[in-house]
């Protein structure tokens, strides 16, 4: 196997089992990771109680949202999030996080936070800088 192929069976390796987690970590307050994602845009928006442009929680996503609006509905379904007005455009709506959404919020980040150290315990902090550093370098050179 080329070593190119190597770091790629690697990466998606990495990705689909800490992704998994996640999504494990991200059940226990009753959303998806996708969903806390959004949350965290919507939590820790300049302004979190006069919402986001629907527009901002897709840029915040980490893979592309294909349809941000059914992301939303969900929130909005399970209690999480709510559409409001927008007092400066008419045509457009913001979104924001409920009280519901906030608490799901708190409740997981700090697991998620345990979990990010636990996953990169192995790592030294400079073997870690590498790392994102040589992810993004791999990232941008087909850009």
């Amino acid at each position: 196997m080329s070593i190119g192929r190597e770091a790629h069976v690697n990466v998606l390796l990495l990705a689909d089992r800490n992704l998994a987690s996640l999504e494990r970590i991200c059940a226990t307050a009753g959303i998806t990771h996708q969903q806390y994602v959004a949350l965290f845009r919507l939590c820790l928006a300049d302004d979190p109680d006069a919402g986001v442009p629907i527009g901002s929680v897709a840029d915040g996503l980490l893979n592309r949202a294909s349809d941000v609006t059914r992301l939303v509905d969900r929130l909005e379904r399970g209690g999480f999030a709510e559409r409001l007005p927008n007092p400066t455009d008419r045509r457009s709506v913001l979104v924001r996080a409920t009280e519901s959404g906030r608490r799901a919020f708190a409740a997981v980040t700090p697991q998620l936070q345990e979990f990010h150290r636990h996953q990169w315990a192995g790592l030294s902090a400079d073997e870690l800088r590498t790392l994102s550093h040589l992810l993004v370098k791999a990232l941008w050179a087909g850009a």
